[in-house]
């Protein structure tokens, strides 16, 4: 008896076309026999779904699929709970010995299984799961381009397309001859022109960066908060979940005292602080990559406890006087980095401003360039000594002040022998990069700095 194993935590799931037809009849069937162990999820795990017809080896000829039953118990149980029997559209419970008819709304689903197996009966067997699984793919994908056809046919969506011009089984459209493009669940077809008529039958969510992951809607509605498919409530265009933004929600009564530059140990006591912290509210979704919804922010922080802020998260934090530079409250407040200040009045810049230098050794700031316009000395008349710069990195124009110069690493450009921080060693001054990128647009080549460094 020729039998596959569809849906089972015991083994992997290599994406068979039919599991989502048979996890709609076993929601159904334990929905109305056995409600406490109604599957929520096709990969919850508890259940164990099984399709198998039988042969006989008296009849020569395509195998009789009167015989064609889906055998259904769950994980813990050995023998089969619940028996789908398509010969007489019955429900058979054996712990209960008692059998209903197959609901109405199953209809369509089980002559979806019924048709998948008449024509994946014809092939050869004995595959392994993965083979299995290719070879059910395109037997489905084969007979779903198919229907798509006759639905064109079927529905009078045009009327100045000859018939004969309709090409059962291919794998592109009979009226603008696009690609047809395939739920990646059940394989239902459609085609991928949205100019097309033959769009709407039916309409597919398609994500608009990766075109291979395409769901129909009711597949959609299935896979419920697991969807792997969102619309984009800036743009209206379909994107991976994956892709989407979102803000985890602001962490509640963060307590930290404030580290010092470098300091490793507060950095690793954050993220832990982060992560165990309660947040004002739960993930809330955003936009897609290519739109930015009105009061979502970014923290300039790597660190940060959300990769995108939300408007009601977002209504603190620290900007830079230059506007280019924002970081949350907490990361703002305890990782060091983002922003230095003005020893005077005490504004934050962040690091790379023009309107103040910090020197990356001893983290001494000068005054920012509206104090240093002012009068040098502070509130009592005491003059205060400002660190002097007296060498920056030619690539990323980190300073050293003059009391470091001395003992700080220094490396050079390989092209011109130009200082460079220990950060930028492997790299090429801007001068250079310049030139190498000037030299490649003449020559109409691609550069290739790690080959120029002898890296």
């Amino acid at each position: 008896m020729p039998t596959w194993t569809i849906i089972s935590p015991c083994e992997k799931d290599y994406g068979h076309p039919m599991r989502m037809n048979i996890f709609r009849v076993m929601r159904t069937v334990y929905r109305i026999l056995d409600s406490p162990n109604e599957p929520s999820a096709v990969d919850e795990g508890k259940h164990i779904a099984t399709l198998g017809y039988a042969v006989s080896q008296e009849m020569p000829g395509p195998p009789d699929l009167s015989s064609l039953v889906i055998h259904l118990r769950l994980s813990t149980q050995i023998v089969t709970h619940f028996i789908v029997a398509f010969c007489d559209m019955q429900i058979v419970d054996t712990v209960q010995n008692m059998c209903i008819p197959i609901p109405c709304e199953l209809m369509p689903v089980m002559a979806d299984i019924y048709e998948f197996v008449a024509a994946r009966s014809t092939s050869c067997r004995g595959l392994n799961p993965v083979e299995e699984c290719d070879l059910a793919c395109k037997i489905w994908k084969q007979l779903q381009a198919e229907k798509y056809h006759k639905r064109l046919l079927q529905q009078e969506i045009v009327s100045d397309i000859d018939i004969a011009c309709l090409r059962p089984g291919s794998p592109r459209c009979s009226i603008c001859d696009s690609n047809l493009i395939h739920c990646n669940s059940c394989q239902v077809a459609s085609c991928e022109s949205d100019d097309c008529p033959g769009s709407s039958e039916p309409p597919l969510a398609q994500c608009g960066r990766h075109k291979k992951e395409v769901l129909c809607f009711p597949c959609l509605e299935e896979q419920e908060c697991k969807a792997e498919l969102e619309k984009c409530p800036g743009c209206g265009s379909w994107c991976c979940t994956r892709d989407m933004s979102s803000c985890s929600g602001h962490p509640i009564d963060i307590r930290l005292t404030p580290g010092s530059p470098g300091s490793k140990f507060i950095l690793s006591d954050l993220i832990v602080t982060y992560a165990q912290s309660a947040r004002v509210h739960p993930p809330k979704r955003g936009s897609c990559m290519e739109c930015e919804l009105p009061g979502w922010r970014s923290c300039n922080s790597t660190l940060c406890w959300s990769q995108t802020i939300c408007p009601e998260c977002a209504s603190g934090g620290m900007t830079c006087l230059c506007q280019e530079v924002w970081a949350c409250d907490p990361c703002a407040e305890h990782i060091p980095g983002i922003f230095i200040r003005c020893p005077r009045c005490n504004r934050p810049f962040c690091c790379s401003c023009s309107y103040i230098d910090e020197c990356q050794e001893c983290h001494r700031t000068n005054l920012c360039y509206d104090c240093a316009e002012e009068e040098s000395d502070v509130d009592d008349g005491e003059m205060v000594e400002f660190p002097k710069f007296v060498a920056s990195c030619g690539s990323c124009q980190a300073k050293v002040c003059d009391r470091c110069v001395l003992s700080y690493p220094a490396f050079s450009c390989a092209g011109c022998s130009q200082r460079l921080c220990s950060s930028c060693r492997k790299s090429l001054c801007d001068d250079c990069k310049q030139w190498l990128a000037s030299d490649d647009e003449y020559s109409g080549t691609s550069g290739d700095t790690d080959a120029y460094l002898n890296i």
